[in-house]
């Protein structure tokens, strides 16, 4: 691919997503406030003619009909650094346009020089390295650098730093690393912000309020459920496929799904490192990773991708792909998306509900720790602490029910102190009380 071809693919690509983000307020200035534009002329006093930028946004002030701020974007789709010359030459064919607030970025598929960053510290130019959506642990609708929490950005600059000065970095979560104003930053938002108001006076940064679109403290469109919900939605799925107790045959629910919806389920060795199954929402796909280091582990990766069709997540995202940290029950891998944290949730409760149905769990598991002599004394059926009889107690338990459902020890655990089954010194979970009718059976 020439090098021609290669710049505008890679400035086609950054276009529509501001393009999209404007258009649906998700910009950091309102879409009624703001217009875009690629390939737009300025004119220059120096060569009295226009110069044509790559992309270009026009932000004016309500009721004004001229721009108060133009934010001027170049596009190099390298495969080695960007060198400082071409960030340097940027800003002064930036510079050379009159009328307003001009702002200028360098957007780079790349890495930036060592000595971009001094220049961009000391002549206000923002650096932005783009990392392509699809090979982004969760591929949502959105851009995931426009979805973070401001807050969580603010405590998380080293991933950004890592992405703006690393070659090989592969960043999972988000599609922006920038750095404006000797800061570095995943988030769009804080980006453009920092940007527009760096060196601007009092009275200017007060009128851009009215610009400026509102990050909502609780933006998530993902649907809100309550884990009653997605429990009801497993037994309906079980009762549909007539399941009795024991393993859950997830075989037959991927021929249901297979029949009534087309998806397609696959086993494969061809998936990047660390990942032990994806989804696709286009086409329908799901593939878990064939050489797993264990059945529970494969088995629960299905679920969780399975949960993410069953509950509607092609909604919000055309795809995932499921690593170690994403089925994480206890304490899931904080990304600061709130959309994404709820997806992950829904998911992996739904596997945990698909694999271990409540009703026949709870009757496995009264048969056998009246097997072992077990009863409830006033503090759970298990106690788990570092003794080493209450341990071995806890694995002659858990041992049937494991090779029972085929899952893990872990994902046992977190059911019985969900269930009040278990009590474990030190953690949250053991405080909810058990019902009164099992109560009675450890009585």
């Amino acid at each position: 691919m020439d090098t021609t071809k290669k710049g505008d693919e890679l400035e086609n690509k950054i276009y529509q997503l501001f393009r999209e983000d404007i258009l649906n307020d998700r910009f950091w200035a309102k879409s009624s406030c703001c217009k875009i534009y690629q390939k737009k002329g300025y004119f220059s006093q120096a060569r009295q003619k226009d110069i044509i930028f790559d992309i270009a946004i026009e932000i004016f002030l309500p009721g004004e009909t001229k721009f108060s701020s133009l934010v001027l974007i170049e596009c190099k789709n390298y495969s080695d650094k960007v060198p400082v010359g071409d960030v340097e030459s940027f800003l002064m064919k930036a510079h050379q346009v009159s009328g307003g607030n001009v702002k200028a970025i360098v957007v780079s598929n790349n890495v930036f020089q060592e000595g971009a960053f001094r220049f961009s510290k000391s002549n206000r130019i923002g650096l932005l390295r783009y990392f392509d959506k699809n090979n982004l642990e969760w591929v949502l609708h959105r851009s995931p650098s426009n979805a973070i929490s401001s807050s969580f950005a603010l405590k998380e600059w080293s991933t950004a730093y890592q992405g703006l000065r690393q070659s090989d970095y592969q960043n999972k979560c988000f599609d922006f690393s920038g750095f404006i104003n000797h800061q570095y930053t995943n988030s769009l938002r804080l980006f453009i912000s920092s940007l527009i108001k760096d060196g601007q006076n009092d009275e200017y940064v007060r009128a851009l309020s009215s610009v400026e679109t509102i990050q909502e403290t609780d933006n998530c469109l993902v649907k809100y459920r309550e884990e009653s919900e997605i429990e009801a939605i497993c037994i309906e799925i079980l009762s549909s496929i007539q399941y009795n107790s024991d393993e859950v045959p997830l075989n037959e629910i991927c021929a249901l799904l297979n029949k009534k919806y087309g998806l397609i389920v696959s086993e494969t060795s061809d998936l990047s490192e660390g990942i032990l199954g994806e989804i696709s929402f286009d086409p329908l796909e799901i593939k878990i990773l064939k050489k797993h280091e264990n059945e529970a582990r494969k088995r629960f990766t299905l679920a969780h991708e399975l949960g993410h069709f069953v509950l509607g997540h092609s909604e919000y995202m055309r795809g995932e792909k499921c690593l170690e940290s994403s089925i994480n029950l206890e304490q899931p891998t904080e990304v600061g998306i709130k959309d994404v944290m709820r997806m992950e949730w829904q998911a992996n409760q739904f596997a945990s509900h698909l694999l271990l149905p409540n009703q026949h769990f709870i009757k496995a598991f009264k048969s056998i720790a009246a097997q072992n002599g077990l009863s409830n004394r006033g503090f759970g059926v298990l106690y788990l602490d570092q003794q080493k009889c209450n341990q071995d107690t806890f694995y002659s338990v858990t041992s049937p029910l494991m090779s029972r459902y085929k899952v893990s020890r872990e994902t046992i655990k977190i059911r019985l102190k969900k269930l009040g089954f278990i009590n474990e010194p030190n953690t949250d979970l053991h405080s909810k009380k058990l019902k009164a009718s099992d109560r009675k059976f450890f009585d």
